[in-house]
């Protein structure tokens, strides 16, 4: 039995703490995820079938959509610094410790709570833009696989030493955007946003 005063002793946790679950190695966004996927894609052809060609194009082009989510996300969201509570916790709160600590593991990987709450807003966007939730499953199921490879992309670049010289490449152009300008450099899985938009890293000339 435990008493009064053993209960006072045992640190508290808010609400929010306990839902800012985070994992500390892509494995954990890989089992959480990877199973969705494959509930997403059988849930839609079950409802409506379609040849496979249509689904191979429907999740390339949720992956593809993804590295648009990623960049946008990560330059309007997670730099939002001027947000009260609880969006700041959720939206750039945990971003800015990983800016602080960029080994610590656990900062590296995005919690699972909020994964889904974006994720969430992602499919009813794809929902209204398709007017078709079976079509918008197979997309969500694309953009997830996106996500797993982001989560894999951007642990790589803070913890590992790849060979692949495509690897080495997007490693050395996100750590732009922690050692030479948090302002610009947003993309992880790809630069073709930041070229696009205007926002890749560019040496101040002397």
């Amino acid at each position: 039995m435990i008493t009064d005063m053993e209960a006072s002793l045992k640190p508290s946790t808010t609400l929010m703490q306990r839902l800012l679950f985070r994992f500390a190695h892509p494995m954990g966004p890989t089992w959480l995820f990877g199973p969705i996927v494959l509930l997403l894609v059988g849930f839609s052809l079950d409802l409506q079938s379609r040849p496979w060609t249509t689904v191979a194009l429907s999740l390339a082009a949720g992956m593809f959509s993804w590295t648009l989510v990623e960049y946008f996300l990560h330059r309007f969201v997670f730099h939002l610094v001027q947000v009260k509570e609880p969006w700041k916790t959720l939206a750039s709160g945990l971003h800015m410790a990983h800016h602080r600590d960029t080994e610590a593991k656990d900062l590296i990987i995005a919690p699972p709570f909020v994964s889904i709450v974006f994720s969430s807003i992602i499919f009813l966007i794809l929902w209204a833009i398709t007017r078709d939730y079976t079509l918008a499953m197979l997309l969500e199921a694309g953009v997830y696989i996106g996500y797993i490879l982001y989560e894999w992309a951007h642990y790589g670049s803070h913890q590992y030493h790849p060979k692949n010289s495509a690897l080495k490449y997007l490693k050395r152009y996100h750590l732009q955007h922690h050692f030479k300008d948090p302002n610009g450099t947003f993309g992880v899985t790809t630069p073709m946003w930041d070229y696009i938009f205007g926002s890749w890293y560019r040496p101040k000339k002397i």
